[in-house]
């Protein structure tokens, strides 16, 4: 009973929660989107978590506050997508039209994706890196800490580990972990973590089917399905995206290359490159910060390829406007990548 209390916790906090804080953005006459507004979510909840992380790891603060403020703010932020979405009088419930406008390829895909699901959560894949990701999570809630303990030795830091302290999604995995009534991070990242996460990276990838064939349902099923299946057949090697995501979505460099990276092209296309933009700019600064707190690639990787949309979206719309968003956009990358490249200079120095 116990297990179920915190798996129902786990759901609410993972799915509920951001569902309804992705719902701050949309648009008064929009037709709620359930992919658009749990992906919407995660880019405020990553990036809330991101800047809450480095504060309280900056000042030394004990995991347990750091739990407590995501805690609430994140539920604030759901409380206030609710009400926007009666104020504005959008609809959650489904759209018969939007089911009928669906081919057999769409719910072939659906069933395939939700076989992986089945796959992942009970044939987890043991990945090494667990013994520092998980580890660190875990390391983190036994000693209500932020990176202050090595989780390899159990011996407290004399450097704080510059790999991983700018990209602290190992904390990402501690805090829901501690709000899902104290759910093992183990658990967590192995059996949760894909029913939520998988599904939200085909969900990337079905907005972006939709942008492609806005109008040939087929060719969206079809698009979704080749999806589904080129990622089931990628483990011809273990460093493309498709291998990433089928064996270790919990982690946060197979998160960026599986849900991020996909998000920030479909953003790219709605909002960079089209005049008026679809979506607020202030998405496009998300993803950029969602992609800092994942990995460390993720702060080099998401501002060189919003950097590209960048300039080819000015240029095509000729718009001064666009390049000077799309830099402000980039600025969190900005920031943290040359705060990594001091850390390692000072640190050459003696300094830190």
């Amino acid at each position: 009973m116990d297990f179920l209390i915190k798996g129902i916790l786990a759901l609410f906090w993972l799915a509920v929660i951001p569902t309804a804080c992705g719902a701050l953005f949309f648009k008064k006459h929009d037709t709620f989107s359930f992919a658009k507004s749990l992906l919407f979510g995660y880019l405020l909840l990553f990036s809330l978590a991101e800047l809450l992380i480095l504060l309280f790891m900056y000042f030394n603060r004990p995991l347990h506050e750091l739990v407590a403020c995501y805690g609430i703010l994140s539920a604030a932020a759901a409380l206030s997508g609710v009400i926007l979405l009666r104020r504005r009088k959008i609809s959650v419930l489904p759209d018969l039209k939007a089911v009928q406008n669906t081919s057999l390829y769409f719910w072939a895909a659906v069933l395939f994706i939700l076989f992986q699901i089945c796959v992942l959560v009970f044939l987890a894949h043991l990945d090494a890196d667990d013994a520092l990701y998980v580890g660190a999570a875990t390391t983190a809630i036994e000693t209500d800490s932020i990176y202050r303990i090595n989780a390899y030795t159990g011996i407290p830091y004399v450097r704080l580990p510059r790999r991983y302290i700018l990209s602290p999604f190992p904390i990402f995995l501690a805090v829901v972990s501690q709000l899902s009534g104290g759910l093992h991070p183990a658990i967590m990242a192995h059996t949760v973590f894909p029913v939520i996460f998988l599904p939200a990276a085909y969900l990337a990838q079905y907005l972006t089917g939709q942008k492609w064939f806005p109008d040939n349902k087929t060719a969206r099923g079809v698009y979704l399905l080749t999806a589904a299946a080129l990622c089931w057949f990628s483990a011809y090697s273990v460093y493309n995206a498709g291998d990433f995501q089928m064996v270790r979505i919990w982690q946060g460099k197979a998160l960026l290359a599986a849900m991020v990276i996909p998000l920030i092209f479909y953003l790219s296309w709605t909002i960079v490159m089209k005049k008026p933009a679809e979506h607020t700019w202030l998405l496009y600064a998300m993803a950029n910060l969602s992609a800092c707190l994942l990995s460390s690639m993720g702060i080099i990787l998401a501002p060189l390829m919003m950097g590209v949309f960048t300039i080819l979206g000015s240029v095509r719309l000729r718009s001064i406007k666009t390049a000077a968003y799309g830099l402000l956009c980039c600025l969190p990358s900005i920031v943290l990548g040359a705060s990594y490249i001091l850390i390692m200079v000072f640190r050459k120095w003696g300094i830190l």
